[in-house]
């Protein structure tokens, strides 16, 4: 493959089993034997030849590069303009490969919220930058105050019908984006995704005992793209499916 000069960075997960992966460029080749589900990372601007040797599968996740400098800005009080995507080949972290591979299936199949996407992807790109910058590991126990907890709550029963992203979770605790992804889970046990997933749950329990509203309506009214993946999180939270709980709740 042949690949030109991009005006963005990417990432790639390396799926389908093991490979080896050759990049060349300007006469020197760099040669990885690569695990599944390693990653790569290519700078904007970059152009390669590479080729491949195994499974031809492959997730790429693109990233503006103003809105990667702006988040490592935050996320670690730096100057944007010094938050560069050093490029590695086929490196292999458990954690970036099972979020790269949940993110880039989610995105095809829609059965990932985008809330969800967000996290993981942030989650990704702060382990990449602290690997590549041997930072040391940010402090996960760094709490948010209740009475943050509290508004966020408020804020999401009042809002299940929209599309609640972190950025406007952030904005109602008061705190920075970074901040409260990890302050959140820590003060509740749970990322703040999984929290909006299940006031929409407890939301729609209330609902299915009305027996005059369609399970449909209900999905809608409760933020869920569509009633499959309505009926798949109410299964995995619940052990049963909408119709099966109205049935019993009636």
């Amino acid at each position: 493959m042949k690949q030109p000069p991009l005006d963005h960075h990417y990432l790639v997960v390396h799926l389908g089993g093991d490979k080896r992966v050759t990049r060349e460029h300007g006469g020197h080749s760099l040669t990885v034997d690569v695990r599944n589900r390693g990653f790569t990372t290519v700078e904007a601007g970059s152009t390669y030849r590479w080729r491949t040797e195994g499974p031809i599968a492959f997730g790429h996740v693109y990233l503006d590069p103003q809105w990667y400098a702006q988040l490592i800005g935050e996320g670690f009080d730096r100057d944007p303009a010094t938050a560069s995507l050093n490029e590695e080949v086929g490196t292999h972290d458990p954690l970036i490969g099972q979020l790269l591979t949940a993110l880039v299936h989610g995105a095809v199949t829609d059965d990932v919220s985008l809330m969800q996407q967000q996290s993981a992807l942030e989650t990704v790109l702060y382990r990449i930058y602290e690997h590549q910058t041997a930072l040391p590991k940010r402090d996960a126990r760094m709490l948010i105050s209740s009475t943050s907890v509290r508004r966020v709550s408020d804020y999401i029963a009042a809002n299940l019908d929209t599309v609640i992203t972190l950025d406007d979770l952030a904005q109602v605790a008061g705190y920075s984006r970074f901040h409260f992804a990890r302050g959140f889970r820590a003060a509740t046990g749970m990322p703040p995704y999984a929290f909006v997933i299940r006031h929409r749950i407890a939301k729609s329990c209330e609902m299915l005992g009305e027996r005059h509203i369609p399970i449909r309506s209900i999905a809608v009214a409760t933020g869920f793209t569509s009633h499959a993946q309505f009926s798949s999180r109410f299964r995995q939270i619940t052990g049963l499916a909408p119709s099966a709980f109205r049935a019993a709740m009636l």
